[in-house]
């Protein structure tokens, strides 16, 4: 039975501890001001535009910081293939399960800035009963 086994390569990826948790911090703080927004009542388009475009600046920044396991996509979906050329099947699985590992500590960031501006929106259409500025183009 062929072990299923995540490859080491020699990759020099950087962590980005220190860069994820200030980011980590950002976040948590922008979640308070929505909160206080939310229980104040308080929503308006100058508020809903200044903390939308806090939550994109953290977004982007984050998102820049995984630039680097983008850029190793192809080179890691090769070297399963190679590993395990007669297993397409798991070369694939292992492949996807490597890549979702090395993108997670990024994934979580930019799930919650995603969710914050949900429900920075939401909270605009309730109390405004319209669509929030940044939705016209």
């Amino acid at each position: 039975m062929l072990k299923e086994k995540l490859l080491s390569p020699d990759f020099t990826l950087p962590t980005h501890e220190s860069e994820l948790s200030k980011a980590e911090d950002i976040i948590e703080k922008l979640k308070i001001r929505l909160k206080r927004i939310q229980e104040t009542k308080s929503i308006t388009a100058k508020k809903h535009t200044e903390l939308y475009e806090e939550i994109i600046i953290i977004l982007d920044y984050v998102g820049r910081l995984s630039n680097p396991v983008f850029e190793i996509e192809e080179t890691l979906e090769r070297m399963y293939t190679l590993k395990y050329p007669k297993s397409p099947a798991l070369s694939k699985k292992l492949f996807w399960d490597h890549y979702d590992k090395l993108h997670h500590p990024y994934t979580i960031l930019k799930n919650r800035c995603f969710r914050l501006l949900e429900d920075l929106d939401n909270e605009y259409i309730k109390r405004m009963k319209c669509n929030p500025p940044n939705w016209n183009i």
